[in-house]
């Protein structure tokens, strides 16, 4: 009789598993407690180690094992801009949806850099605020000459708008502008998009919406599905 390669290396990793008192471990990957029993006999051992017939079988997480690849693939100007992206408030949504990052990896990478999840609404702010937001993001994408299709360098271009108004220009609190997160920011930019009011058509297109009456004195923020800020 020849052994089974694979039935080796199962019945070596239970038999680490039992020896460190990880019997769960083994119940997970099949084993009832009464087989658990029956391995403290070197008889039953030797039959599962020496039989020809196959008892376990091996399946391959496609998809996790991509993952594990393109993760460390990743290019350090990206690590970079996934630490920045946290740093200014991105949410988890939004890493997923830039980056392929799944919630555990996003909750690990706060974890290393400290950073704590914001629950819960998002703040409202003014009017003034929202048309400084609006000045800025324009300007930038201008100046930068960003293609709305390419969705890297539009996220790169709000975390530009969002460091600037993380650091404001003036000690006076009054003309300061006001510090959002990079989600509050980048749910407005896609808003904007989504109203039709960019690009731009004229020159003064917000500041006709501005007049809106029913717009109020507040821009007031609720987080899209899947968009709040964790």
């Amino acid at each position: 009789m020849s052994k089974t390669p694979i039935n080796e290396a199962i019945l070596s990793q239970v038999l680490h598993n039992v020896r460190n008192g990880q019997l769960r471990r083994c119940i997970e990957m099949g084993l009832e407690p009464e087989i658990l029993a029956q391995l403290q006999q070197p008889s039953a051992l030797s039959l599962l180690l020496n039989t020809p017939v196959s008892w376990c079988s091996v399946k391959i997480d496609g998809n996790m094992v991509k993952k594990i690849l393109n993760g460390a693939q990743r290019s350090d100007e990206e690590v970079r801009m996934i630490e920045r992206a946290l740093r200014l408030g991105a949410t988890t949504h939004m890493l997923q949806q830039f980056f392929g990052l799944s919630p555990q990896d996003v909750a690990l990478q706060r974890l290393i850099l400290g950073i704590t999840a914001r629950r819960g609404r998002w703040r409202e702010f003014s009017e003034q605020t929202d048309a400084d937001l609006w000045y800025r993001w324009t300007h930038l994408m201008k100046e930068h000459q960003v293609d709305q299709a390419d969705s890297i360098a539009m996220l790169d271009i709000a975390m530009l708008v969002a460091e600037e108004m993380k650091s404001p220009h003036s000690e006076d609190a009054d003309e300061a502008m006001e510090s959002l997160s990079l989600a509050i920011i980048w749910h407005r930019i896609k808003n904007w998009i989504k109203e039709g009011l960019y690009p731009p058509a004229r020159e003064n297109s917000y500041n006709s919406r501005k007049r809106n009456p029913l717009l109020g004195q507040h821009i007031a923020l609720r987080p899209a599905e899947g968009e709040s800020e964790q």
